[in-house]
């Protein structure tokens, strides 16, 4: 009776250990109760459009270009300035004058025609509202013409220059002194019956001068510039010597110096 129980024991030992082997040889098919849901849909990115409107870009875009635009325009008018040259003034020479052969020798400068020049030159400085007036004036103003060596000397001769400029109740004074000696080349000389024909192109190479000027009676540190001998047209009649550069309304008046 053991012997039976031992025997059925060990069948039923046998056929489980055979079950279990085949359950894990053969996986499981699952039934349709038990399918896995089917996954959803992967949603597509939505498509990004342009920045959105902006009134503030378009207005800073616009602002930008008017800048530009006046920038531009600016730069073509100062471009356009600095290439016009001043008109030529008209020649008020003497139409009959000697040949070029009276030109060597000293001549001195009429204080009339520089005052002229100073005057113009200082008033255009001091500016509308202003009014400048030459006072006294002192010493020489000489140029030794030599065309044999293309050379015109200046030579300042203890110059010295006195002057008031008002404004309204307002007047101040200032005094200019200057000594020393300029060196101008001539370029070219040429001769002629006509005025026009009768040029003096000439060009400053060196300047010895020394000058001070004096503001209300205390010393500027820098020296307001004075006139200079220009390239022009000459001419000689009746012992003067008449220069008058290309911007001068007048010509300067020299006289000859007297031999010493």
């Amino acid at each position: 009776m053991k012997l039976l129980l031992i025997l059925g024991a060990s069948l039923t030992l046998s056929v489980a250990a055979q079950t279990d082997g085949q359950s894990k040889k053969t996986p499981a098919t699952p039934s349709p109760s038990t399918q896995p849901l089917p996954r959803a849909k992967e949603e597509a990115p939505e498509k990004k459009g342009g920045p959105a409107f902006d009134p503030t870009s378009k207005l800073g875009d616009s602002y930008a270009r008017r800048r530009a635009h006046i920038a531009e325009a600016r730069k073509k008018a100062r471009s356009k300035a600095s290439k016009k040259k001043p008109e030529a003034a008209k020649l008020v020479l003497p139409a009959e004058s000697a040949s070029e052969a009276a030109l060597p020798g000293t001549w001195v400068l009429q204080s009339e025609s520089l005052g002229k020049s100073l005057t113009e030159q200082f008033q255009k400085a001091a500016g509308k509202g202003a009014t400048f007036k030459l006072g006294k004036m002192s010493g020489d103003y000489l140029a030794e013409i030599n065309p044999k060596d293309a050379r015109i000397t200046v030579k300042w001769n203890e110059w010295k220059m006195e002057s008031t400029t008002t404004r309204g109740d307002l007047a101040v004074t200032l005094t200019v002194t200057v000594s020393g000696t300029q060196e101008y080349e001539i370029v070219q000389l040429t001769s002629g019956q006509k005025p026009e024909s009768r040029k003096l192109l000439v060009k400053l190479v060196k300047d010895d001068t020394t000058s001070e000027s004096f503001f209300q009676g205390s010393k500027m540190r820098t020296n307001p510039g004075l006139p200079e001998l220009r390239s022009g047209h000459w001419a000689i009649h009746e012992g003067l010597l008449y220069l008058q550069g290309s911007l001068q309304k007048e010509a300067w008046k020299f006289g000859r110096k007297a031999a010493e």
